[in-house]
C-alpha cells in the first residue's frame, strides 16, 4: 500500500507533531530546516484526508495523522523536478473537542526530502509544515542563499572553547580578549572583543591566525549567529582560563558575556 511508504520515513526519528496546523518556528528553527531540507517548496494544501489509527503507527496522543496533497506554488531549492501536486503526512494536534485546524486551504512552506515514489515527500523534521508568511519566505530564501555562497559555515559544528586571552591595550580603558572556539572539523576560529574607550564594544569572528580589526560583526539571524548562538557554551569554561590570573580571568569571562548577550538566545521552538 503507497501509505506505508511514507510511514518508513516519518517513523525514522523522534516524532514531535504539531499542535496547531502549521508549525510556528523561530529564526533558529527555520535555520536548522533550510540547512537540512534538500527540497523547500511553497504550496498551499487542496486537500487533507485523515488517516484511521490502524495507519498512524506510532501517533501520539490527542493528534491526528492526515495524508496532505498540496498545490507547489514556487520552488525555492530542489535538486531536479518537483511535481505541480505533492503528497505527505503529518500529524496535528486535536483540541478539548477531539477537532483539528482547518488544514484545506493553507498557505505553507515545506521542508521535504523525496519519498520512495513521484509525487510523494516527507517532512525533514514533523513540524517542517510551517505557516507561509512574506516575512517567513524572504527570511528562508535568505538563509538558503547564504548556506550556498559559505558551506563552510553551514556545515560548521562548534565542539567546545578553548584557551581565552585577555590583554590590556596602550590607552587607559582599552582591551582585547580572544576566545578560541573548537570545531569539529578542526578549523582556526576565535571571538575577538575589542574595548576601546569612548566607543561601544564590539565583538568579530576571526577565522586564521590574524586579527582584522576591520572584521565586520555577526548578522544578526544569519548563519554565522545560528552557529554561535545554538552552539557556543552558556558560560567560558574554566579550563579555557586556567592559564590566567584571576583578575584577567575574570574580565576574558565579562566578554565572553557579552558576546552571548549580544547574540542573544538561540530562538528554537522545536528541539533538534
Amino acid at each position: 500500500m503507497r501509505l506505508w511508504a511514507f510511514f518508513a520515513f516519518l517513523l525514522c526519528g523522534a516524532l514531535i507533531p504539531l499542535t496547531g496546523a502549521s508549525a510556528n518556528p523561530g529564526r533558529a528553527d527555520l535555520v536548522a530546516l533550510t540547512t537540512e531540507a534538500p527540497i523547500i517548496v511553497r504550496a498551499t494544501v487542496t486537500k487533507a484526508s485523515r488517516l484511521s489509527e490502524k495507519l498512524s503507527p506510532g501517533l501520539a496522543p490527542g493528534f491526528r495523522r492526515f495524508l496532505i496533497t498540496a498545490e507547489v506554488s514556487n520552488v525555492m531549492i530542489a535538486p531536479g523536478f518537483v511535481s505541480k501536486n505533492i503528497e505527505y503526512l503529518v500529524d496535528i494536534g486535536a483540541d478539548a473537542r477531539g477537532k483539528t485546524p482547518k488544514l484545506k486551504g493553507l498557505p505553507v512552506l515545506l521542508f521535504l526530502a523525496p519519498g520512495n515514489r513521484e509525487a510523494q515527500y516527507q517532512l525533514v523534521r514533523p513540524w517542517a509544515q510551517v505557516d507561509w508568511t512574506a516575512e517567513r519566505d524572504a527570511y528562508v530564501r535568505a538563509v538558503a542563499a547564504e548556506a550556498v555562497a559559505s558551506p563552510d559555515i553551514r556545515d560548521m559544528e562548534i565542539s567546545g572553547l578553548g584557551q581565552a586571552f585577555h590583554v590590556p591595550g596602550s590607552l587607559p580603558g582599552e582591551s582585547e580578549s580572544q576566545i578560541f572556539i573548537q570545531t569539529k572539523a578542526g578549523d582556526p576560529m576565535s571571538l575577538v572583543v575589542l574595548t576601546r574607550p569612548g566607543q561601544p564594544k564590539m565583538f568579530s569572528v576571526a577565522t586564521g591566525d590574524i586579527i582584522d580589526d576591520a572584521a565586520a560583526g555577526v548578522k544578526d539571524g544569519s548563519l554565522l549567529w545560528y552557529q554561535l548562538a545554538c552552539g557556543l557554551p552558556r558560560s567560558l569554561p574554566v579550563g579555557s582560563t586556567s592559564t590566567l590570573d584571576s583578575e584577567t580571568a575574570a574580565a576574558a569571562k565579562a566578554d565572553y558575556r557579552f558576546v552571548l548577550d549580544s547574540l542573544g538566545p538561540c530562538d528554537r521552538a522545536y528541539s533538534e
